[in-house]
């Protein structure tokens, strides 16, 4: 018991200080430093191990080593909608096979940058897949402004999708986004997926949110902890996102959704999120489910144990935690096993 209190402490600490003083002037894979530290206590709890199940040095020298190969390489879209800088990076294989003219766009999530993924693009990497992962408005290096939680990122993602069609050719493009990013991914289907982007045939969303308000209620909750709670809400939209909480009441990805859906859609949540309820996944889900037509093309998984940004890591670390569609439905995916299966069938 008390070292679940510790845990919790610890969690709790790290959170907050995480979202008081968010880290978007660097742009490295060290800055997942912090929640990867989390993820990796959470998992020696459930499982009782001692020893780091992530190790975010490794991870760095692989994304250095491509670097000096000559398989990465950085360039900057100008957006459309207002002419800011986005800065981005591609990566490229080691790997010579099938998949090397298709690519997996990454968008990461509020107070992130373009490696806070780099769990997930190393997966990709690892099976011959070109990867582009890039610092969304307000974040890492790009052009500071206002955030709308995925409503004009999704315009900057097309011209990022635009920029990567011109210049790379790929073949195929699958697309990832988590939290704020999967918000993104689904604002991009509803506006852009289509004859114009034939390109790309899917839509990962890990952890998106369903509306503004909605959101805005479950994170406040009741009793105590609400004040603060409310406190800090406050300060990152105003400090953070540079907005305020009326303008973003408009933002409501479950509005926009498509009746008939243009390309594939895979909704991945943790049942333990306390950020993004897993309910959010579920209702986007069963908004879709309504049109038959949309049967073979949207799949939902959950995973036992994982809160935000977790899921990747608890799924390929605890057995059995993914779960398809109902709870009581067990899948004996790992996370790495659903992701490049998915990827294999899709694109």
């Amino acid at each position: 018991m008390l070292k679940k209190f510790w845990f919790w402490l610890k969690r709790v600490y790290k959170g907050v200080k995480r979202v008081i003083f968010p880290s978007e002037t660097v742009s490295s894979v060290t800055d997942s430093r912090v929640s990867i530290e989390m993820i990796n206590d959470k998992i020696k709890l459930i499982k009782g191990s001692k020893k780091d199940a992530i190790n975010v040095v490794a991870y760095q020298k692989y994304f250095v080593f491509l670097e000096k190969l000559g398989l990465r390489e950085d360039f900057s879209v100008v957006t459309i909608h207002d002419g800011l800088v986005l800065h981005a990076t591609i990566f490229r294989p080691l790997l010579i096979n099938k998949n090397n003219d298709k690519m997996i766009i990454f968008c990461h999530g509020l107070t992130n940058n373009r490696w806070s993924l780099f769990y997930t693009m190393h997966l990709a990497l690892q099976r011959g897949y070109q990867v582009v992962s890039y610092d969304a408005r307000n974040h890492g290096v790009s052009d500071k402004s206002f955030t709308t939680l995925g409503q004009i990122e999704a315009c900057d993602l097309q011209d990022v999708v635009d920029y990567a069609k011109k210049k790379y050719q790929p073949e195929k493009i699958g697309l990832y986004g988590f939290s704020m990013g999967a918000a993104t991914l689904i604002f991009w289907v509803s506006y852009f997926a289509g004859p114009a982007n034939s390109e790309v045939v899917f839509a990962t969303c890990e952890a998106p949110f369903d509306r503004f308000n909605t959101q805005w209620k479950r994170v406040l909750g009741s009793g105590l902890n609400y004040y603060w709670k409310h406190f800090l809400l406050k300060k990152v939209i105003k400090e953070t996102l540079h907005s305020s909480r009326e303008k973003l009441e408009r933002i409501d990805p479950y509005l926009v959704l498509p009746q008939d859906l243009p390309i594939k859609l895979l909704l991945l949540h943790g049942l333990e999120d306390a950020v993004i309820s897993w309910q959010a996944s579920f209702k986007l889900h069963y908004q879709l489910s309504k049109n038959k037509l949309n049967k073979n093309k949207i799949n939902l998984y959950l995973c036992c144990y994982a809160d935000h940004g977790e899921l990747p890591f608890l799924g390929d670390n605890i057995p059995n935690s993914l779960r398809w569609k109902k709870r009581k439905r067990n899948s004996q995916y790992t996370f790495t096993g659903l992701f490049c299966n998915y990827l294999e069938k899709n694109l």
